[in-house]
């Protein structure tokens, strides 16, 4: 029986994760993981190349053994940095009666990259928001119908600055594998949001540790993505200056002991930490934590709010969606609700092993490849109960709209408190964590076939290069 594998590598600011899975009815079955932590990385960026190189190496040896699955190919995620996410329409014509197929999906998507005209930028992601066939025929997916003269596209488009793009597969194929393609966190999230609340308008804010991505969806579709440069290395860093203690010690007791809302944080709970400049350990209250914890969190969401004004968007009906490894405090999705008038929700990955907020963006990717085979109808999937083969369509019929107008203050049912915590990383920037492939492994075994003969991003780089 053929078998057809993912593997999602995430390259984040404290880790590096990597996701073997493979589609299995309407989901994803995750078969293996990997995850090691790194110092090569900052805010979502390559900073040191050797460390990060060999974070994705251990990191994919430690998948490849926990799925026995040979490693090949690759596909990477890509943060919110330096990112545009604008519309963007192309069209191909025909000169006689003409049945469509993937191949012609693939060839009207691909002619939006030429038209990219912004300097020092790559398209990576195009997604559908309609098809038009022949001028007068609105669909969601024009497979197997017949055009006469034309197919059109109006999508949505993500482009990258492109030495991000360059340096961050540079890093992952020197590590023995190939990138088959790259996924943008910002189309990564539609995975994270259900219909409804890609239909009402919901905001995905995905709290890591150097950075906090928000992306907005409305109508079924991308609208607008964006990243504030502070996340849960701020509030550890709050919390070492508040105890007087080490980095590493502040962490443990953020995770231990941490809770992002006050009025919910006990006073009973104590713990002990050793001081910097004192002999006897100190003694401190969940409670008082939490005051530091708190005012640090609630900056980090007023600045998402400020970023959502910035980019035009007044109105959330469908709730805002919280992830990321910084999730996990507890806490945030009451210091939210205290915030906002709308539904709020924590994002957690329902696949067996990979149940944690951070894992959201690496089970997102593969989402987001299976998508994109389904929509070129790449790949027919064999189900290992030898069940009969099934194949989903993707559904892109949603229309995008503009945003009303309304006052962004209706967010808050209560002003902010004054109290503000003191940023001691001052880490802003002007610049700015649901097919199958067919792998090797680093150990050069090949494993299945690939599904493609010439991944996207060599087309890219080819082109950057001629």
């Amino acid at each position: 029986m053929e078998e057809h594998y993912y593997v999602s590598v995430d390259i984040g600011s404290s880790s590096v994760k990597a996701i073997v899975g493979e589609k299995f009815h309407n989901g994803i079955n995750v078969i293996g993981t990997g995850q090691t932590y790194t110092n090569g990385i900052k805010n979502g960026l390559i900073d040191d190349f050797d460390l990060a190189k060999q974070a994705i190496k251990d990191t994919l040896k430690k998948a490849s053994i926990a799925s026995s699955v040979d490693i090949k190919e690759v596909f990477l995620k890509l943060p919110i940095i330096s990112t545009e996410v604008f519309d963007e329409t192309n069209k191909i014509e025909f000169h006689q009666d003409t049945e469509i197929n993937g191949t012609h999906i693939e060839e009207v998507l691909e002619g939006i990259h030429e038209k990219n005209t912004e300097p020092e930028t790559e398209v990576i992601d195009t997604f559908p928001i309609r098809f038009v066939v022949d001028d007068n025929n609105e669909v969601s997916d024009p497979k197997e119908l017949v055009a006469r003269h034309s197919l059109q596209v109006d999508a949505g488009v993500i482009a990258i600055n492109q030495s991000i793009l360059i340096n961050m597969i540079k890093c992952v194929e020197a590590c023995g594998v190939d990138v088959l393609d790259v996924y943008s966190d910002a189309l990564n999230y539609r995975s994270v949001l259900t219909a409804t609340e890609r239909e009402l308008g919901a905001c995905v804010i995905d709290i890591g540790e150097d950075l906090t991505q928000i992306a907005f969806y409305e109508r079924g579709e991308l609208v607008d993505a964006d990243v504030v440069f502070m996340a849960g290395r701020h509030i550890t860093e709050d919390i070492a200056q508040f105890l007087n203690t080490t980095y590493d010690t502040a962490e443990k007791i953020k995770q231990q002991y941490g809770h992002a809302f006050y009025d919910s944080a006990s006073d009973q709970d104590v713990f002990t930490v050793n001081q910097l400049d004192a002999e006897e350990p100190a003694q401190f209250t969940q409670k008082e934590l939490s005051d530091v914890i708190e005012a640090r969190v609630e900056d980090i969401l007023i600045k998402v709010f400020d970023v959502l004004q910035e980019l035009g968007l007044t109105k959330v009906n469908g709730g805002f969606v919280v992830t990321g490894g910084s999730a996990n405090l507890l806490g945030v999705k009451e210091l939210l609700l205290d915030m906002v008038n709308e539904k709020v929700r924590i994002h957690t990955p329902s696949q067996m092993g990979v149940r944690k907020p951070e894992f959201s963006s690496a089970i997102s990717t593969i989402s987001s490849s299976i998508a994109f085979d389904e929509l070129l109808d790449y790949v027919t999937i064999s189900n290992h109960d030898n069940e009969e083969i099934e194949e989903e369509i993707i559904e892109n019929d949603s229309k995008r709209q503009e945003q009303k107008s309304g006052g962004f203050e209706s967010f808050f049912k209560k002003k902010p408190k004054k109290q503000q915590s003191q940023d001691t990383a001052n880490s802003e920037f002007v610049d700015d964590d649901t097919s199958e492939e067919v792998y090797e492994d680093i150990d050069g075994h090949e494993h299945g076939e690939p599904k493609q003969e010439e991944s996207k991003f060599k087309k890219i780089m080819k082109s950057l290069f001629d």
